[in-house]
């Protein structure tokens, strides 16, 4: 954990307490048990994305709500299908598969609550065009896309992200692929779900939909139902999208994983080696 995270992670649950309640007692206690839970990760070092999954899950049991994102994640999955049509046409003007690669990174700017980072959905054409004008900072598409027509692990971000993020699978399928397409096993921000994955219609394209257990941000290792730690293990390719999953995955044990994301923070910009707001399609 950097020591801007906390902040961030702060910011977040008084975001989302005020998606739930006005009781000002009720958010005071939550925002004191929360400084004190963050203090204690703080002070163990651990991964931002494991602390913040520990802390979320506290905050979501004291409003006694289990998905306070649920009015967000709506919007972003509403606002991605309204310009899927012209997202569809945009990406078959040139190279389809690095067209589509561009798009899902695009798409992961759909992210609330990061200190560093404004959502644009309420004009989200207009940002996806400026966004694909611009290079990716880290273009290592090329031999991405030669690891997709093996066996490939894509573990999803958020929703809204999720359904540019079928242009991509679908890519991977023409080119012999076999996805196993992961999303969160339980609601956690405005990550996406098993359901989110079926109204971006991943189902219809992806080999199987998997989860990550018990709906952890990022990765937690000992949370992973068997098949999918078994897909992970056995796979040629390891699409990670976001942050959280880059913070879980970027020294892990696997090999050859594919990092597409934004980077919404100083943190992460600045482990990448890029700049906040960059778009980076990295192989390790």
């Amino acid at each position: 954990m950097a020591a801007k995270c906390p902040a961030c992670l702060l910011n977040r649950i008084y975001q989302e307490c005020r998606f739930v309640t006005q009781d000002e007692e009720l958010i005071r206690n939550i925002m004191s048990v929360s400084m004190d839970m963050i203090l204690q990760e703080f002070r163990r070092k651990e991964i931002n994305a494991i602390a913040s999954t520990r802390v979320h899950r506290m905050v979501y049991r004291m409003l006694g709500d289990k998905d306070p994102y649920r009015d967000v994640k709506k919007k972003a999955n509403r606002e991605s299908l309204k310009i899927l049509p012209f997202v569809t046409k945009l990406i078959g003007d040139g190279d389809r598969f690095r067209n589509a690669v561009k798009a899902s990174i695009i798409g992961n700017s759909f992210d609330y609550g990061v200190l560093d980072h404004d959502v644009k959905d309420e004009d989200f054409r207009r940002y996806f065009m400026e966004e694909f004008g611009r290079e990716l900072a880290i273009d290592d598409v090329d031999e991405i896309k030669h690891l997709s027509a093996g066996r490939v692990v894509y573990m999803a971000d958020n929703a809204g992200e999720v359904i540019f993020d079928r242009l991509l699978v679908e890519e991977i399928k023409k080119i012999g692929g076999f996805v196993s397409f992961v999303v969160r096993g339980k609601p956690v921000l405005s990550d996406a779900t098993v359901e989110d994955a079926r109204i971006a219609g991943i189902d219809r394209v992806a080999d199987e939909i998997l989860t990550n257990g018990d709906g952890a941000i990022g990765i937690i290792e000992e949370e992973l139902p068997e098949i999918t730690r078994e897909r992970m293990e056995s796979a040629d390719l390891i699409i990670s999208k976001g942050m959280a999953n880059y913070e879980c995955l970027s020294e892990s044990r696997y090999e050859g994983i594919a990092f597409l994301l934004k980077a919404k923070c100083e943190p992460v910009a600045k482990d990448i080696g890029v700049k906040i707001g960059d778009m980076v399609a990295m192989l390790r």
